[in-house]
């Protein structure tokens, strides 16, 4: 298994990707990149199904959202419906952007599906975090799972009572949608409580040193998998910012043409 850090760094590299890349092509590649842990180890099959509309309304959803209201010019219209077109340039913006938004998600999900919240507590603590905050984003990746579990819970019982969700009106659907979220909200409400009360009675001091039971080690497959990430990360970071100076008309260099192409057509 990836050192809890080697993961964090990898996250970390998967968010600057993210912010760096703009076309369609490359940010695809990386949200495939990110969804690989969670294809060498699947969730359940109801999770997996579900994952799978989710990304696919939010990828149609934004792309027929910024493909009908583009306003940038130039634009090319793919289609027209009336005095409803559809944007070519305005397609390819919102695919890149639900392409970000899916890879930053594919990570965050394979970090809390595949690292236990103990190895994460000691990775942040390894990586100089304050142990406080170290101990609440544990505790708050520890919770995410159990969120979920409790909102098919409430969502199997709203069905046991009553007609399919689907066979009512869009703002029926959607006020009951939202009526579901109340009693998962309290829940972990009380669980906050609960854990605070219980860390409290305990006498829990965050400036206190500690020392792990069982205590992180890097190997070198870890070195080989974040050390070429990394650095592919830092170029890309470069030649965006390079071709920033030349599309500003701050800096320009002949001999950077190159880059500037590679990164207009690639990045």
């Amino acid at each position: 298994m990836i050192d809890p850090r080697a993961r964090l760094l990898l996250i970390v590299n998967v968010g600057l990707l993210a912010v760096t890349l703009e076309r369609p092509l490359s940010l695809g590649l990386l949200a495939l990149a990110a969804a690989a842990p969670l294809v060498i180890s699947p969730p359940p099959t109801r999770w997996f199904v579900r994952g799978v509309l989710m990304v696919v309304g939010i990828v149609w959803s934004t792309v027929l959202s910024q493909g009908l209201f583009y306003a940038e010019q130039p634009r090319v219209a793919l289609g027209c419906l009336g005095p409803i077109c559809l944007w070519r340039e305005g397609v390819l913006w919102g695919l890149a952007q639900s392409t970000r938004f899916l890879a930053v998600s594919f990570a965050g999900l394979a970090l809390t599906l595949t690292t236990p919240p103990d190895r994460l507590l000691a990775a942040l603590i390894a990586l100089r975090v304050p142990f406080g905050l170290a101990l609440m984003g544990a505790t708050a990746l520890r919770f995410v799972p159990e969120l979920g579990q409790e909102l098919l819970i409430v969502r199997d019982a709203r069905a046991q009572r009553g007609r399919p969700v689907y066979r009512r009106g869009p703002l029926v659907w959607l006020r009951l949608e939202l009526s579901m979220i109340r009693p998962v909200i309290a829940r972990a409400w009380r669980r906050a409580q609960s854990l605070a009360e219980s860390l409290d009675t305990r006498g829990f001091d965050p400036l206190r040193p500690r020392v792990s039971r069982r205590p992180l080690r890097l190997t070198w497959l870890d070195v080989l998998i974040v050390a070429p990430v990394t650095a592919l990360t830092l170029a890309a970071v470069v030649a965006r910012l390079i071709t920033l100076l030349y599309t500003s008309d701050t800096w320009y260099h002949p001999s950077l043409r190159g880059l500037y192409a590679f990164t207009r057509l690639w990045l």
